[in-house]
């Protein structure tokens, strides 16, 4: 049995490490803060972050005397993206986990410590049903941008991924099997986004407004799963969508991220 399986299987097995995972949801946090969140002793907490950091289900990074901790989100390992997916989709509604996530907004609020603020900008996609244009931009940013940005899709209707959309973005090299689809709402007042680029008409009407956008972009394409026809031509719609959106953000990347397209 593969090692990194029985690793993740490991962590996944306290109830205390998955509330560590909720908490670091979406956002970055300290070990002090996570230790005044769950209310556990600071070696206890201590444990439990080398066990998850030791399954590549978390990051850390150090500035000065401070550890900070975020998700493995953007991981090279499909398993640990496909198993962050499944937590996120299950847990959101627990109890515990519900208290936790108030605390963590009081405990942020209130931290006498120096606030972890996130190491590269993020960049939300929206579209409507997150199955094709969105997923494909996600792809295409952390593929093109040389880790400048931390890539994020969403719909205001999600459904699951278009099967073209696996087929035309392994041509050009990118597996996207580790994505899922996501409702906005997820993120919504929970994540802060430093741009959020719309890439269809009816998302761009209709986006609830996100607090502390630095930017908002649209980049309105048609969608390619309303073609019809041969599978032939519906692949070449799926490909015309894809290289545009690279095209996009090739220019918008070397415009430094600052000008509309």
């Amino acid at each position: 049995m593969k090692t990194e399986v029985v690793s993740i299987g490991k962590a996944l097995g306290d109830a205390s490490r998955l509330r560590i995972l909720m908490c670091l949801e979406g956002t970055t946090l300290c070990q002090c803060q996570l230790t005044e969140i769950l209310g556990l002793a600071p070696s206890t907490v201590s444990q439990h972050v080398n066990v998850l950091l030791d399954a590549g289900l978390m990051e850390s990074r150090k500035e000065g005397r401070w550890h900070y901790y975020s998700w493995a989100a953007h991981s090279d390992s499909r398993c640990v993206r496909e198993v962050l997916a499944w937590i996120r989709a299950h847990a959101a509604d627990d109890p515990q986990v519900k208290a936790d996530a108030a605390k963590r907004a009081v405990v942020m609020l209130n931290s006498d410590i120096p606030c972890p603020v996130p190491s590269k900008t993020r960049v939300l996609f929206l579209c409507t049903g997150n199955s094709c244009r969105s997923q494909m931009a996600e792809a295409l940013l952390r593929s093109c941008s040389g880790g400048r940005f931390e890539a994020y899709s969403a719909g205001l209707d999600p459904h699951p991924v278009h099967e073209l959309t696996y087929e035309v973005m392994a041509e050009i090299g990118i597996d996207i099997r580790g994505q899922v689809p996501t409702d906005v709402m997820e993120y919504l007042g929970r994540v802060h986004f430093g741009y959020l680029i719309t890439v269809c008409a009816n998302a761009d009407n209709r986006c609830p407004i996100f607090p502390g956008i630095t930017e908002r972009l649209n980049w309105a394409l048609p969608d390619p799963a309303a073609v019809t026809g041969t599978k032939e031509e519906r692949l070449q719609a799926f490909r015309q969508t894809r290289d545009e959106l690279q095209r996009r953000i090739t220019r918008w990347l070397s415009d430094e991220g600052t000008q509309n397209i």
